[in-house]
């Protein structure tokens, strides 16, 4: 089987590079994410360390765009100095 359908257009989903991504579905702005994820946190929730979670989850991925960059910084000036 050549993993086509019947009209000869391939029905295996190729990767998209984080170029074509960008262009299919580009980032939200940072503010944006930033006030979504604040209002997602739950009340009484302590922020400081959702928004080290925040921050960690970011570093671990090693994302460099500039946006995810710019969320970063809002993130850390609500998780403070931490513990």
């Amino acid at each position: 089987m050549s993993g086509r359908d019947p009209d000869g257009l391939s029905t295996r989903p190729r990767p998209i590079g984080g170029r074509g991504m960008a262009r299919v579905s580009p980032l939200p702005p940072p503010d944006e994410v930033f006030a979504d994820w604040l209002l997602s946190v739950p009340h009484g929730a302590d922020l400081a360390a959702a928004a080290r979670r925040q921050v960690e989850i970011i570093d671990d991925r090693g994302q460099s765009h500039p946006d995810i960059a710019c969320l970063r910084v809002l993130l850390v000036a609500v998780a403070g100095e931490g513990p």
